[in-house]
């Protein structure tokens, strides 16, 4: 099993999460069950977890930083309060450190940067984001 884990917050850009979801799940269907992907919806706090659309999403409390395959950063409207999170930003540089690969989508780059992983690294946003 690969773990897969979406970062989500309040505020974010909905299809940042569900598209991976779903890439991930329908990559699942062509797989023998011990190659699968495991993945997980997280957030600082179990539960809801709202978008900047309004959809609301449910997600699992941060829980293991540990055993990470591909941990998922994403990105919408509420990245900039997030990446102002301390709790949520040493799970993620902890999670990292130990994950085979980080993904950023769109403006989730400010949570990776947030968190020390992009220091030295040229990256790109969605223009509506950056300064």
């Amino acid at each position: 099993m690969h773990r897969v884990v979406i970062v989500t917050f309040p505020g974010l850009q909905p299809l940042d999460a569900v598209g991976p979801h779903e890439v991930f799940a329908g990559a699942n269907r062509g797989l023998a069950a011990d190659q699968r992907y495991e993945i997980e919806v997280v957030a600082r706090e179990p539960g809801r977890v709202a978008g900047e659309s309004g959809l609301v999403l449910h997600a699992a409390g941060l829980g293991s930083a540990d055993a990470i395959g591909t941990l998922v950063l994403v990105g919408g409207g509420g990245v900039l309060e997030a990446a102002r999170d301390e709790t949520l930003v040493e799970w993620i540089r902890q999670a990292a450190a130990g994950a085979d690969r980080v993904a950023t989508v769109c403006s989730g780059t400010f949570l990776a940067g947030a968190a020390g992983l992009i220091d030295g690294r040229r990256v790109t946003t969605h223009w509506a984001r950056a300064d």
